[in-house]
């Protein structure tokens, strides 16, 4: 999808004047396949994530580009399997992944039900974790103090 829209930018960049039309492909270059800066974040992300309770959405339906019909974003990276996640797919294209007509939509629940039980889990959660963020943050300070005094 990456390719299309940057071949689809320098078809623009040469037939509009840049002044009307910004084609910036930064954005656009750096979300392909393989590109360093994606796989960057991607490993940067990776390591607090099993600090999180994370839920991956992703869109069944593909996306009308008026001559193809695609996925904007491929399975393994909407939701891609890894431990202490939970995925699903929703019965959009991309467009329409985070827009329900009315709370009797297909996902609708499903994607409440996800919201509740991550909100209803949170208070017991939260005091944890500030407790063991004050504890890493003493011992870090103590390790610190030790090293200025040698």
């Amino acid at each position: 999808m990456a390719k299309l829209a940057s071949t689809s930018r320098k078809i623009v960049d040469v037939m509009v004047p840049s002044k009307a039309f910004d084609t910036d492909g930064q954005l656009l270059e750096a979300l392909q396949e393989g590109f360093e800066i994606l796989q960057n974040v991607t490993d940067m992300f990776a390591p607090p994530m099993k600090n999180y309770r994370i839920y991956f959405f992703r869109e069944q339906q593909k996306t009308d580009f008026g001559t193809t019909h695609k996925y904007v974003v491929k399975e393994h990276s909407a939701a891609p399997i890894l431990d202490g996640t939970e995925r699903t797919g929703l019965p959009y294209g991309h467009r329409g992944i985070c827009r329900f007509e009315s709370r009797t939509a297909p996902g609708y629940r499903l994607v409440i039900a996800a919201l509740m039980t991550y909100t209803l889990n949170a208070p017991s959660t939260i005091p944890q974790r500030w407790v063991s963020a004050t504890e890493m943050l003493k011992a870090k300070q103590a390790t610190e103090a030790a090293e200025l005094m040698q």
